[in-house]
């Protein structure tokens, strides 16, 4: 199975002294999910710092979407004095969770070059 990161580059990059429940698990997930956005053009053998880094994040966001799926009533907002709450729905969730993951790949992809000489998120005709 594809994983970009071991459990030692997780706690460096991120400075963490732990890693998540199901790490083996999210590591797939996130280095997939990368892999998809970049169109399959991270060289294997040779991953960039920079993917290694936005797989941590990916990591820690699935981890966190996961989390709020699971919990009962997602507190959205609250209004104390006329006394009313509304709650995020799953599939809120999930569209937040998809624009983190997405504004993380931009902001450290966006300038590395893949295995084929293009930018990782280049998406035209090569």
């Amino acid at each position: 199975m594809l994983k970009y990161i071991t459990e030692e580059e997780y706690k460096e990059l991120l400075g963490a002294e732990s890693i998540p429940n199901d790490f083996d698990n999210l590591n797939i997930k996130a280095s997939n999910y990368i892999n998809y956005k970049t169109f399959g053009r991270i060289d294997e053998n040779n991953i960039p710092e920079q993917v290694k880094y936005v797989t941590c994040l990916i990591i820690d966001l699935i981890n966190e979407e996961n989390t709020k799926l699971n919990e009962i009533g997602n507190l959205k907002s609250q209004n104390i004095e006329g006394w009313s709450e509304s709650y995020s729905t799953p599939e809120e969730i999930k569209m937040d969770y998809e624009d983190k993951k997405q504004k993380a790949i931009n902001q450290y992809l966006w300038n590395v070059i893949g295995a084929d000489g293009n930018p990782l998120l280049y998406s035209g005709v090569c």
